[in-house]
């Protein structure tokens, strides 16, 4: 990818102890912190150890079934919407989930993710400029200038950097948007996170424009 390609024709040769993007030791714990840790209840979820301070789930582990207005168990992790936001679940649990959404009427849906396309240039793998016309085709559905896109990326660049080649988690195919929040977390203050943390959620619940 580009990025890594200006980094070496800089001539810098990390030593052992160095990170590429200069992350610390503690930074690098932060940025692949779990999603916490889900109980599927008869009526109810727990979610202990949630890593999202503005998020409903951080202050109150258990969900109600009728406080989620819908389910999305395809999606990498799975979410469930509540409110103006949306919680991520383990990935382990689809099964389960799908059995408690069809238990409580909790609508199953199939959500875009469009992070996905505003996260795409940081992937272990060519950015194209045919992926960039489909990703931008894609965004602009959603409302979504280039100038838009353009300001995200450069927001987040340096900490999706990190969160993909310091830690060595080399993906390769998609981010979703629990990456960006994870990745952002070392990097902001508390109060700079809950804005970053309303807009990720504002553009994650996007729908397509006209609709």
């Amino acid at each position: 990818m580009e990025f890594i390609k200006r980094f070496f024709k800089s001539n810098k040769t990390p030593t052992p102890n160095q990170t590429l993007f200069g992350s610390s030791k503690s930074e690098l714990k932060e940025l692949l912190v779990s999603i916490g840790d889900l109980t599927v209840g008869n009526d109810f979820l727990k979610i202990d150890n949630y890593p999202f301070e503005p998020s409903i789930a951080y202050h109150h582990p258990i969900i109600k079934a009728n406080q989620i207005d819908e389910l999305n168990s395809l999606s990498y992790p799975p979410t469930i919407k509540v409110g103006n936001e949306l919680i991520f679940l383990t990935r382990e649990k689809k099964d389960e989930l799908e059995a408690f959404a069809s238990r409580n009427n909790v609508a199953i849906v199939v959500r875009p993710i469009i992070w996905s396309w505003i996260l795409e240039p940081f992937l272990d793998t060519e950015y194209t400029p045919e992926i960039d016309e489909k990703a931008m085709e894609f965004l602009g559905n959603y409302g979504l200038t280039a100038e838009q896109v353009k300001s995200l990326r450069t927001e987040v660049q340096t900490q999706m950097m990190k969160y993909n080649f310091d830690t060595m988690l080399w993906e390769w195919v998609s981010f979703d948007t629990s990456d960006v929040l994870k990745a952002m977390r070392p990097a902001y203050s508390r109060e700079l996170y809950r804005d970053f943390y309303s807009r990720v959620m504002e553009i994650a619940l996007f729908t397509k424009k006209g609709k």
